[in-house]
């Protein structure tokens, strides 16, 4: 039961084959997670651009030698450009610093300061780097693997269960409107082309709100249905019963000690070797 829950959910967040012979996919799940984890938190806390993109080139290493498609991550990054278009308009126009560039608008100027526009690169490299290490985890790990991992590693049952609920229905939620969108046009509805078009928004706020009520109901009769097979806030699923191998031991190692090392860099690792020396 719970391997069906989740199969849609992995299909859809994994690009993990069956025949994936890499090391990492091969790396025991409670390793790789910690090491992903860990490389997300030391190397985003960075501040010098040089280090991030070696921390990001890393793992691209790591991506090449896993064998995942980079058209797939390219169309993950996509995700990344919205974010980044608001950081790279706002930024340079909100924090104080050195004037950059003046943009005339007709009786306004906008200036662009120097340290915005450093600030905003630097926090897509930041961002870049975290989607990079996600996609590199849910690449090489199905779903259900990444949760019993979460299971064995003592993070809390509710948190994880809500992750699990809400991968597997955000799905069923976007086939619901995939659905009622098929019926509004097989219903000749067309959207208007200006804000002028008021039934657009009067259809638009009726999808939305059925939208609401049919997820609703959709949760009590799941809630129902769990309620009827005995469930009381956790249920039993099959563990890790074996511990990581040396192999695992040495990538997770390997991961961390690189995201160790550009930190303690960053701090002056290297003046403090040859000083000592």
């Amino acid at each position: 039961m719970y391997e069906m829950n989740l199969h849609r959910a992995e299909s859809r967040f994994s690009l993990r084959q069956d025949n994936g012979l890499s090391p990492l996919h091969k790396m025991e799940p409670r390793a790789k997670l910690i090491a992903i984890i860990g490389f997300i938190c030391l190397v985003t806390g960075l501040s010098s651009f040089s280090l991030l993109i070696i921390g990001a080139a890393f793992l691209g290493i790591l991506i090449t030698l896993s064998g995942l498609s980079w058209r797939w991550l390219a169309g993950r990054l996509a995700w990344v450009v919205p974010t980044a278009a608001c950081l790279i308009l706002l930024l340079p126009v909100v924090t104080p610093g050195e004037l950059w560039m003046q943009v005339t608008l007709g009786p306004w100027a906008v200036i662009l300061t120097r340290q915005g526009v450093q600030r905003a690169f630097l926090l897509i490299l930041r961002l870049i780097i975290a989607l990079l290490a996600v996609i590199l985890l849910v690449g090489t790990t199905p779903f259900s693997e990444i949760m019993l991992a979460l299971k064995s590693l003592r993070v809390p049952p509710v948190l994880v269960q809500l992750i699990e609920l809400a991968v597997r229905y955000l799905f069923v939620i976007g086939d619901e409107l995939n659905r009622m969108y098929i019926a509004r046009r097989a219903r000749c509805f067309k959207a208007g082309r200006s804000l002028a078009a008021t039934y657009t928004f009067y259809t638009l706020g009726q999808l939305i709100g059925t939208l609401f009520l049919r997820s609703w109901q959709r949760s009590e009769r799941i809630y129902l249905a769990m309620l009827a097979r005995g469930f009381t806030g956790s249920y039993r699923v099959p563990g890790h019963s074996t511990r990581p191998a040396g192999r695992d031991l040495a990538w997770s190692l390997g991961i961390l000690g690189t995201a160790l090392g550009l930190r303690l860099l960053e701090l002056g690792g290297l003046t403090w070797i040859i000083s000592y020396r």
